[in-house]
């Protein structure tokens, strides 16, 4: 009787628990890539220096002032891309970003409008695109940098359509040789489209950070790691490092690897890039593995 009982219990939670994993997280592109150099730290970088950090760490907007471009290919069906520009005034940083993409999805509304992973490598009868405009502002208190995002993000599918606000906060403290950073993203209210709705992407995110380490006279070396808890309670350890070779002063070419966990279906859980600077400028290249046809490939440009 008592296994007659579970088994029936089992039945039926199957269909709700398929439609818990199906129901995804949207907005899409607040789940993808916003740096082409942060896909090879496996996507960590809530410790980095850089302008991209209006999308992944307010708190660092005032350290590195510069303006970022990116664009990536996933397969042959979605684009997406990224522009952030971040500067200092007196004692506060300010940024502002965009992220897009542009994808087919399989249905009007969500789950569909939602896609996870290697959907983004599918085609899809609705043409579909992803859209989030940012503004951060960033101070430091009691030794301790502090950063608020507010963001405008948005899904449309042919005719539907939903815009959300969100905010993001974040901290970040030097301590010793590496930079300590700690986010909340993505709070606000869920999506919805045509009737139906999906769950934000709301993650907390701590990680620490160590650049330009040297490495003898032509060589020099940074790492980032992060752990990510996301709405659901599923646990992202992330994290890669990146070694630079400097044959002379204000030239640099580097390499990185990364490792993850991904959360999207079908990404593989080792990422690359490169990187060529000169001066204030860099290009980046970074590579997204998935399973079956297609990657993801990004290239981006970072003045500082």
């Amino acid at each position: 009787m008592r296994a007659r009982v579970v088994g029936v219990v089992a039945l039926g939670l199957v269909p709700s628990m398929a439609r818990a994993q199906a129901a995804g997280f949207g907005p899409i592109v607040l789940q993808l890539p916003a740096s082409t150099r942060a896909i090879g730290f496996g996507n960590a970088y809530v410790g980095v220096r850089e302008p991209e950090a209006v999308f992944y760490n307010p708190a660092q907007l005032g350290t590195r002032p510069g303006v970022s471009v990116s664009a990536e290919r996933y397969g042959s069906v979605s684009t997406a891309g990224a522009v952030a520009s971040t500067y200092v005034f007196g004692k506060f940083g300010f940024g502002l970003g965009a992220q897009m993409l542009d994808y087919r999805s399989s249905g009007p509304g969500y789950p569909d409008a939602a896609p996870n992973g290697e959907q983004l490598l599918t085609d899809g009868p609705f043409p579909a695109s992803s859209l989030v405009a940012s503004a951060a502002l960033e101070m430091a208190y009691k030794g301790i940098r502090w950063g608020l995002t507010q963001k405008l993000a948005q899904d449309r599918v042919s005719d539907g359509r939903d815009g959300v606000w969100l905010t993001d906060v974040g901290a970040a403290k030097e301590v010793g040789p590496v930079t300590v950073g700690a986010t909340v993203q993505n709070l606000g209210a869920s999506p919805k489209m045509l009737g139906t709705s999906a769950e934000l992407p709301t993650r907390g995110t701590i990680g620490v950070a160590a650049a330009g380490v040297p490495l003898g006279a032509m060589f020099d070396f940074a790492a980032s790691g992060e752990v990510s808890v996301r709405r659901g309670g599923r646990v992202s350890p992330a994290g890669g490092v990146e070694l630079g070779y400097v044959p002379i002063d204000g030239v640099t070419f580097a390499g990185l690897i990364g490792a993850r966990l991904p959360e999207e279906n079908g990404a593989a859980p080792i990422t690359l890039g490169a990187s060529f600077t000169f001066d204030r400028v860099s290009i980046d290249y970074g590579f997204e593995p998935y399973q079956g046809e297609g990657s993801g490939h990004r290239i981006g440009i970072r003045i500082r």
